[in-house]
């Protein structure tokens, strides 16, 4: 799946499945909260205690997380994919003069 792809999947998936779009705000929240999730889970697997019966799944958590950044993205008509293509030309345009 392209990022273009899940733009419109997560678009589509509101449209169908929600009466209405959080606000800006929640959305803010909701990342911040999803990123705590990730962030608790590397705790979890990277802690010093022996934690043998701990089930998690980083994959997941990452996954909530790159969903609701979509959703707030969508939510300005940001073009993920576009960005991105841009961020990487700075990118290496830094790296040739030496950043």
């Amino acid at each position: 799946m392209t990022i273009q792809d899940l733009q419109k999947w997560v678009q589509k998936d509101w449209e169908i499945n929600s009466k209405h779009t959080p606000t800006v705000e929640f959305q803010l929240l909701y990342i911040i909260e999803e990123f705590g999730e990730v962030a608790e889970v590397l705790r979890k697997i990277k802690g010093a205690k022996d934690r043998k019966n701990i089930t998690i799944d980083l994959g997941s958590e990452f996954a909530d997380l790159l969903i609701a950044i979509v959703t707030l993205a969508n939510c300005f008509e940001i073009d993920l994919n576009s960005e991105i293509e841009l961020f990487q030309c700075r990118i290496t345009e830094r790296h040739k003069q030496g950043y």
